[in-house]
């Protein structure tokens, strides 16, 4: 039996697809977004919240790249020439340029104070900083930070100070922690610098593999969907602090506890499969 044409299992999927996507779109507490500079996490940002809310969003030009490409992707897109403009526009500024400028740019803007909420995507930029340059009162400027997986609704943000309207907000990005301080917010940047490091173990482990014959696209497709469910393994159990314990099981056939064996064995096999390769061995 078809319906419309359309056999009934892929119609079912059809319309479970159509109601999901109308379910995550979210009315947005802040109907025009703008974002300030519109480099990699300005464009995950406005990325993750276009896919999930109803806002509108105003984009600076800079990157021209990366603006052209929100816009013809997202037809709640526009992108603004001056920064100023973005502001008037907008409900909701996010501020995402060089630490270098945010003087320059923040001292030619002018915000209303019974409008505006400014949020900082600037590592090293302080709150009271930016209460002062913006003008803003202290409810209405934040400080952020997050990864570029914000764009597919898989990251965290970090915010402070708190703000429930906010909140609700960022978590359609993944999720957020509210901090209560800015000391607070930087002790919890810190995983976020893990992501260099987490790519060269997975090189390491596509290394290693490849150098014992394994096929290399096989090995790089093994080490990532290895780690993809360690990964979901630990956010099952993510909000138990004891979770992350090493424990029988979490070692791969070796039981826990075996980072500094298996980082050292590797580390020694790779130095001396280099040496046999030069002829040292």
């Amino acid at each position: 039996m078809f319906i419309w044409g359309i056999p009934p299992s892929l119609l079912f999927v059809l319309i479970l697809k159509l109601t999901f996507t109308d379910a995550i779109i979210m009315s947005s507490p802040y109907p025009k977004i703008g974002f300030v500079g519109c480099g990699t996490i300005a464009a995950a940002i406005c990325t993750g919240l276009a896919k999930t809310t109803d806002s509108t969003f105003h984009v600076s030009v800079r990157s021209k790249a990366k603006s052209e490409a929100l816009a013809s992707t997202f037809s709640t897109v526009t992108v603004e020439t001056m920064n100023q403009a973005i502001v008037d526009k907008c409900d909701l500024v996010f501020l995402c340029v060089l630490p270098a400028h945010v003087d320059e740019v923040l001292g030619g803007l002018t915000f209303d104070p019974e409008r505006h909420t400014l949020v900082s995507l600037v590592s090293t930029s302080k709150v009271p900083d930016l209460i002062e340059k913006s003008g803003l009162g202290p409810e209405r400027v934040h400080k952020m930070i997050c990864l570029p997986s914000v764009a597919t609704s898989d990251g965290t943000c970090l915010m402070t100070p708190p703000s429930s309207t906010l909140k609700a907000l960022l978590d359609n990005l993944g999720g957020c922690v509210e901090c209560e301080s800015e000391k607070i917010l930087t002790t919890m940047m810190i995983p976020t610098c893990m992501m260099g490091p987490y790519y060269r173990l997975l090189k390491e482990m596509k290394d290693f593999m490849r150098d014992n014959g394994v096929p290399e696209a096989d090995a790089s497709y093994f080490a990532a969907r290895t780690f993809l469910g360690i990964a979901k393994d630990a956010e099952a159990g993510c909000k138990d602090p004891k979770h992350f314990e090493p424990k029988r099981g979490h070692g791969g056939g070796g039981g826990g506890g075996g980072g500094p064996f298996f980082f050292g064995g590797l580390r020694s096999y790779r130095s001396r499969s280099s040496a046999l390769a030069e002829g040292e061995g």
